[in-house]
């Protein structure tokens, strides 16, 4: 390619190239889709600490390995996790195996190493009424799942531990009401569902005793990001770098049992992209993140902006300046329907003006594209930013769409998230969350468009064209923090021994802290879509804990 061939033709090149591409691929077959998200979800947990998550960061190194990017890399940190290690309920000499549900804060549902020997009794959905002429005080409450926050009635009234039966069919809303963030010392389990109907059986025949044994721990376990690039094929936009993310953690309210294969639309996707991308080089430089423990407070995403975006940063400068890296791009991909959103990582109506013209863009991109794929531009991408009709984005994703790129717009990074829209994900953040219940036709329609949208923006050389001042605008609002766990020794008052091996529970504040509408008045507050707020370290023996990307 001559040193100096035109920014306009090489556009107009690569639009005609991506009509044939639209019409020559009709995308991601679903048969190739349902054995990626099984690949997903099959090997166990993939919580990050759990083996599932590393068998999951091998299958995506090996993936983008074969894929051929350039310079790939893995990168390891440490995430605080609750670690399952075993649980099981003893009834008249059979033994049940149950999982422990997440902790209340910090306090999980270690039992004492005798373990703990009570009366079960049933209480129903646990209204008040359930336990009507029960004694409660001390018991091991059976309970349905699928009982809100009402387990809080059983401990109320004295029981010393719950086990949920696992219900047909239950929603993310359920499992956050399962724990509260305060350290309330009551155990909670999840029984199979037939293991708990035989159980229910049992019980209803008259009183049994229940043994249970078991522990949770709070441990420091690695994680990784998955890092690589697809080099720009112009010999000017390629300093352009665009960088897409995708997150391939699980998440599940019982973190044993994460098979999360919901969770695992956006990985998939990234992957479908990589090979597109390869197959059909951009004119920019493309830097494909693969990273973990998004549920866990999006520490991956701190993780990869502490080595790549922020002041100290190494990979992206070594490909070009920083600065010359132009937009961060979130997937937050989920199958129940087939409508993307564009959304701009942030609610302060200030920098709304330098997004808008992204909006319209990727709008008109979308519009071009629809035909080719039999589908009407109006019905494939909703434009978040700028929303018809006088619509928030809340019309679209009620609950609110965690996306990693809310960090990488609180480092002042122009940031912009594709989401799933008009599904509500019910059964992310559950030991339900399984392959089966994927509507892969819903995400090989969202892959092959975004794999044709993504391409034009790449190729596109007026793509941030009125984006100057927001260089001006934004600011790294991400803070690092140094604390100093201390007791006070007998008879002084001076907190001065040193903490090891503390806990610290931080509760970061929200990205969109700042100018707009306040997070509870968008029905925010709370756990969203199983990421957890809170962020969990482990003092070392000065009892001291670097927490590093605080909002």
């Amino acid at each position: 390619m001559p040193k100096k061939f035109p920014l306009r033709a090489f556009f107009l090149l690569r639009v005609a190239s991506g009509l044939l591409i639209a019409h020559a691929c009709a995308g991601a077959d679903e048969e190739h889709l349902r054995g990626v998200i099984e690949r997903f979800s099959a090997p166990g947990s993939r919580v990050v600490g759990y083996p599932g998550c590393a068998l999951a960061a091998d299958y995506v190194e090996a993936e983008l390995g074969a894929i051929g990017e350039e310079d790939l890399r893995r990168e390891e940190y440490g995430v605080v996790v609750p670690m399952d290690r075993g649980f099981r309920l003893t009834v008249e000499g059979r033994v049940f195996e149950i999982w422990s549900l997440w902790p209340n804060l910090v306090r999980t549902s270690t039992l004492p190493s005798e373990g703990v020997r009570a009366p079960m009794i049933y209480g129903g959905n646990g209204d008040w009424s359930e336990f009507n002429g029960q004694e409660v005080e001390g018991r091991i409450a059976l309970l349905e799942f699928n009982s809100e926050d009402r387990w809080l009635h059983a401990a109320a009234l004295g029981a010393r531990a719950v086990i949920f039966i696992e219900p047909e069919s239950s929603t993310w809303r359920q499992a956050n009401d399962k724990f509260v963030e305060a350290p309330l010392d009551i155990p909670r389990f999840w029984i199979g569902r037939n293991a708990g109907l035989s159980l229910l059986r049992r019980l209803r025949q008259g009183e049994v005793e229940g043994l249970l044994r078991g522990r949770m721990d709070w441990e420091e376990r690695p994680a990784w990001n998955i890092v690589g690039r697809i080099a720009g094929a112009h010999p000017e936009l390629h300093r352009e770098i665009i960088v897409v993310e995708a997150y391939y953690d699980g998440t599940s309210v019982v973190p044993a049992l994460a098979p999360s294969a919901e969770a695992a639309c956006s990985i998939t996707a990234l992957l479908e992209l990589a090979r597109h991308l390869k197959a059909h080089p951009p004119a920019r430089t493309v830097v494909l993140a693969a990273t973990s423990a998004h549920f866990q407070a999006m520490q991956g995403m701190v993780d990869f902006l502490e080595r790549h975006a922020r002041l100290h940063g190494d990979y992206i400068g070594r490909v070009a300046d920083p600065l010359q890296v132009k937009l961060f791009i979130s997937l937050d991909l989920s199958s129940q329907s087939d409508l993307l959103g564009l959304w701009n990582s942030t609610h302060n109506p200030d920098l709304r003006r330098f997004y808008a013209p992204f909006g319209r863009r990727f709008t008109a991109y979308a519009r071009q594209i629809a035909p080719l794929l039999g589908r009407h531009g109006e019905e494939v991408l909703v434009n978040g930013i700028s929303p018809i009709k006088g619509l928030g984005w809340s019309s679209f994703v009620p609950q609110g769409a965690p996306v990693n790129s809310e960090m990488a717009h609180a480092a002042g990074i122009a940031s912009l998230a594709f989401v799933t829209v008009h599904d509500g994900r019910f059964n992310l953040d559950t030991p339900l969350d399984r392959p089966g219940k994927v509507n892969l036709g819903n995400l090989e329609r969202q892959i092959v468009l975004l794999q044709r949208i993504l391409h034009r923006a790449l190729d596109d050389p007026e793509l941030f064209a009125g984006m100057e001042e927001f260089g001006q605008a934004r600011k790294d609002r991400l803070r690092d923090l140094r604390l100093e766990v201390r007791t006070f020794p007998p008879r002084s008052q001076l907190p001065d021994r040193a903490a090891a091996g503390a806990l610290a529970a931080i509760k970061p504040a929200d990205p969109h802290q700042g100018r707009g509408p306040a997070r509870q008045d968008l029905g925010l507050e709370g756990p969203r879509q199983g990421v957890r707020r809170w962020r969990y370290h482990i003092c070392g023996t000065d009892g001291n804990a670097a927490i590093r990307g605080l909002p």
